[in-house]
């Protein structure tokens, strides 16, 4: 399958500086969302563009999100009381992958994490890079796993697919529309080891009703959305229309685009921000 004509990353002015910029708040300094062209039927389009002269703003909350979902906070803060600011900023880079594609890929399930529970209110009562087998291997099972929830009940089940990768591929959108469908074959993998984890943390109540969701699932009885996030360098104008040549696609589907300049420099940047909570504080003092 031919590839779309590509085109130049879009960025939106953004005022310089901009006060109040947290690790919970960055998604909505960082990225604005832009009128998808053309629309489809057959996805629900959110497409993202860039604010300019923001990254150096949002950089540091961005690292403390991407350290999060990788080690508690609490676990970093005893590593600090224990070994002090160098050895503990040694230790997180060991927490951290180094090898580039497990950097891309937990990059792109921290950005679509953090899309969905900022920008969305969605819930995510773990964060499952915590649980990785080892730093440079990817993890396994489904790359976002999220929760609809009003008050403390699960209304629906969030599954999503994040693809970041330098280069656009159409047959990257499509695979990761195939992982989609097959997630719910009788149910996601990843929601067993949401609960394990959940009864671990004396949740009893939110693991059960995991449990519970689980169980509905496999019955197709039980609410569900599909997300698809495609970061990469640059994007054509289009970068979801492959998804107009499957006979059908999950529903209800959303597709999520976001183009980011020096892809690479960008991501790797992010990564080596990250460290411990006063040496942060002291390097902008």
């Amino acid at each position: 399958m031919r590839e779309a004509p590509k085109v130049p990353v879009m960025t939106r002015a953004s005022p310089t500086p901009v006060a109040g910029i947290t690790r919970e708040n960055f998604d909505s300094h960082w990225v604005d969302p832009f009128v998808p062209t053309p629309a489809s039927t057959r996805a629900v389009l959110k497409p993202l563009v860039e604010r300019n002269a923001i990254r150096d703003q949002i950089r540091q909350p961005l690292a403390d999100a991407v350290l999060e979902h990788h080690s508690h906070r609490e676990r970093v803060a005893a590593r600090l009381t224990a070994l002090g600011h160098d050895r503990t900023a040694a230790w997180i880079r060991q927490q951290l992958p180094r090898d580039d594609r497990t950097r891309k890929g937990n990059f792109g399930e921290v950005v679509s994490s953090e899309h969905l529970c900022q920008r969305y209110g969605y819930v995510m009562p773990v964060f499952k890079l915590r649980y990785r087998d080892n730093p440079e291997l990817p993890m396994r099972g489904e790359d976002v796993v999220a929760f609809k929830m009003t008050s403390s009940q699960i209304d629906a089940v969030v599954i999503g697919e994040a693809k970041t990768v330098r280069r656009f591929a159409t047959q990257t959108v499509l695979d990761a529309h195939e992982r989609l469908r097959t997630a719910y074959n009788p149910r996601p993998m990843t929601l067993s080891m949401l609960a394990e984890i959940l009864y671990g943390m004396e949740q009893m109540a939110l693991a059960e009703q995991v449990d519970i969701v689980s169980d509905r699932l496999a019955e197709g009885s039980f609410p569900r959305e599909y997300w698809i996030f495609l970061i990469n360098e640059v994007q054509p104008p289009a970068p979801f229309a492959c998804l107009d040549t499957l006979p059908a696609v999950v529903s209800p589907l959303h597709c999520v685009s976001l183009p980011l300049a020096d892809f690479n420099a960008f991501i790797n940047s992010v990564f080596d921000s990250c460290r411990p909570p006063e040496a942060a504080a002291d390097a902008g003092s």
